[in-house]
């Protein structure tokens, strides 16, 4: 009998743990909530800013990949200052042109979901001549084809 006890709680914890992994993983995100990170780096006397916009599933996925996303630039870049600036459900128009892959001044990554475990995201870097700023958005773009099961490409900027 205990056994059997046993056996309906784990099934029960099974249920909802897998509830909620469906509800953090959908298949279309239909009410996306905006993350923005930010990120500062000193290099040689110059500052170079990155911009990170993602849609994710809800503020409680985008909270959990905020953590993880500054776990891992942690261990990885020792002289840059990751913020979360925030986890919205609107995006400023200047940004939101992003995710329809208009063209700014600088060039950006645009990636898209490849499957229910990636997120859309678009990624600036500010601070780069023209020239730099494309070879350094190819050079993510290499890094990001191996990981990223989605569409991954630069938009090039434009001068204005």
């Amino acid at each position: 009998m205990k056994f059997l006890i046993v056996l309906i709680a784990l099934g029960a914890v099974a249920y909802v743990a897998h509830g909620r992994w469906q509800a953090m993983n959908p298949d279309v995100i239909e009410s996306p909530v905006y993350a923005e990170f930010r990120m500062h780096m000193r290099i040689q006397d110059r500052d170079i800013d990155t911009v990170l916009f993602g849609e994710m599933a809800s503020d409680e996925d985008c909270q959990e990949r905020a953590q993880r996303l500054w776990q891992k630039l942690i261990d990885d870049c020792k002289e840059c200052t990751l913020t979360l600036s925030s986890c919205r459900t609107d995006l400023e128009p200047r940004y939101q042109r992003l995710f329809d892959d208009a063209p700014i001044h600088s060039t950006y990554l645009s990636f898209k979901r490849g499957n229910r475990f990636e997120r859309n995201g678009r990624m600036v870097v500010y601070g780069l001549t023209g020239d730099e700023g494309d070879m350094v958005c190819q050079t993510i773009l290499k890094q990001f084809k191996t990981r990223y099961a989605g569409m991954v490409n630069c938009v090039n900027g434009h001068s204005t």
